[in-house]
Order: C-alpha cells, then structure tokens, then sequence
C-alpha cells in the first residue's frame, strides 16, 4: 500500500471516530453543543438560523459518509502532494 493510500485510510479512520463521538455529544447534550458550535463560528446566532438540532439516523449516516469522504480525499491529497514534493528534492 503506498502512502499515499495509507495517509488518506488514516484520515478516514480518525475522522470515523471523531464523527461517532461528536455526534454523540451532540445527542447527550445538544444545548451545549449548539454553543460550542456558536464559538467556533464566531458567535453567530446559530439558534435564529438553524433551529434545533436534529440528531436523526439520516443525519448521522449521511453527515458521517460526507465527513468520512472529505477526510479521505483530503489525506490522499495530502499523501499525493508529499510524494511529489518529496521527489522533487531529489
């Protein structure tokens, strides 16, 4: 396997993991979920724009494929872009 692969298969795990554990903080405790998205977003009103959460199988199925994919496209690139540059060098 080259690394490239193995770089992109290491994002998707993590990003696995760290979807199954947020949205189960977002279920156990969705007010203070909606307020720690609030920080990361700069103190947008998150509540007059997006409502409630919604924490359904669908969302968490299709949030975690969609999450799932960019991480991996987004290690395989970062593989790629090390293995060319570090062919260059030499």
């Amino acid at each position: 396997m080259s690394n490239t692969m193995r770089l992109a298969n290491v994002f998707a795990l993590a990003m696995v993991i760290l979807w199954v554990l947020c949205s189960a903080v977002v279920w156990m405790f969705p007010v203070f979920s909606l307020q720690v998205t609030r920080w990361w977003m700069h103190g947008m009103m998150l509540s007059n724009t997006m409502g409630n959460w919604g924490l359904s199988f669908d969302n968490f199925f299709l949030g975690g494929v969609t999450a799932v994919a960019a991480a991996w496209g987004t290690g395989w690139l970062l593989g790629w872009s090390w293995d060319v540059m570090g062919k260059k060098k030499k």
